[in-house]
């Protein structure tokens, strides 16, 4: 193989790949990125320049612009070769590779080698399927992202409430993350689909979707799931991953059906007084109390041998005095995120679940369990 790529143009690629290069794997082939010279998608002699990582359980690949004079690929060490380039000179980059698997990497009066292995010892990657895909615009995509992953459990012993939970059908895309204390649901329409699917994409690669946002955003993206896999299409860029295996809970249930009181409240001041309390609590489970009064929410804690705090904010409310226990993280989680500046707050009762939701949208519904206190 014989290339030559501009260094940003380079260095771009690598930082779409390398995040999902494996630090940790007995197979030391995982630590390395697979660079490949291959033919054109659009059917004709021209050649792309491929590169790609994966440490199994996610894989992203993507297409850089180059000169290519031979064809051919290698795998390179991915965090030494990213050193070396972010280190080498704003010019173009060679990089040629003999039948030892040598990488030889010129750039100005700049000279590196490094030990490659044979693109044939890299893990073969399934194939993007077009006619299983579906097409939602990006913003959609990243709205419903930013409205339900927050709620993703971390606790690896509940190990199918780790993904976000999709739910496609017709023209309509459903999202679903808990953590079994909270619970974050969006409906939205505008998907150009022609399949039924349910699928669980794990935490790990909704952060990496996420984060290829930041880098490259087309208009659209394509999603395509198989029985064991999911993947996301967008530009040159492609993000393949393992499904959460296993059923996700009726999450229909968690939803209260009917609520006593109904509460319009003011986003930026909850928030704020919400986090205002939140740091009187000594760890992240503290409770906080949330006292609704006539017009008026008191917002407390009292942690013994640290202090107390409260804050008052008025809303409007003429119903009777309750007194209910929240873990603050969950509902500054759900304002930070609820993109609007009033939220509807419904609840009974001190023991039942509360939903917070934006005016106007009942496409969108946040559920946070009260704590006993």
């Amino acid at each position: 193989m014989n290339i030559k790529v501009n260094k940003e143009t380079l260095l771009r690629g690598i930082q779409i790949v390398e995040t999902a290069v494996s630090t940790k794997t007995t197979l030391p082939v995982l630590s390395n990125f697979l660079i490949e010279v291959v033919k054109s998608n659009d059917g004709s002699e021209n050649s792309q320049i491929k590169l790609v990582s994966t440490d199994l359980e996610i894989a992203v690949s993507c297409f850089i612009e180059g000169k290519v004079k031979t064809g051919g690929g290698i795998t390179i060490p991915a965090k030494r070769f990213g050193s070396i380039l972010r280190e080498l000179p704003n010019q173009e980059i060679e990089i040629k590779t003999d039948d030892k698997h040598q990488v030889d990497i010129k750039s100005g009066k700049s000279h590196f080698v490094l030990s490659g292995t044979p693109k044939e010892d890299f893990p073969a990657l399934p194939e993007f399927l077009e006619e299983k895909a579906i097409t939602i615009e990006t913003k959609l995509l990243k709205e419903i992202i930013k409205k339900t992953s927050f709620a993703i459990s971390t606790d690896e012993t509940r190990y199918v409430l780790t993904g976000l939970y999709f739910i496609i059908e017709q023209n309509n895309l459903k999202a679903v993350a808990t953590d079994g204390r909270r619970l974050a649901y969006i409906s939205r329409n505008g998907i150009s689909s022609k399949i039924t699917a349910k699928a669980i994409i794990p935490n790990k690669a909704i952060n990496e979707l996420t984060r290829l946002f930041s880098i490259d955003e087309d208009e659209n993206v394509k999603i395509s799931m198989t029985d064991n896999q999911a993947s996301f299409k967008m530009k040159d860029i492609t993000l393949i991953s393992r499904l959460v295996d296993g059923e996700f809970p009726n999450y229909e249930q968690v939803i209260p059906k009917k609520h006593q009181h109904k509460i319009p409240i003011d986003v930026k001041t909850l928030l704020s007084s919400t986090k205002q309390i939140s740091l009187i609590t000594q760890e992240k489970g503290g409770a906080v109390k949330f006292s609704f009064n006539k017009n008026v929410l008191r917002i407390s804690a009292q942690v013994q041998g640290l202090g107390s705090g409260e804050v008052d904010m008025d809303m409007v409310y003429n119903g009777p005095n309750i007194d209910i226990a929240f873990n603050p993280t969950y509902v500054i989680d759900i304002l930070r995120n609820i993109g609007e500046e009033k939220v509807d707050l419904e609840l009974s009762g001190p023991i039942d679940a509360c939903i917070l939701k934006s005016s106007g949208d009942d496409d969108y519904i946040c559920v946070v369990m009260p704590m006993r206190v």
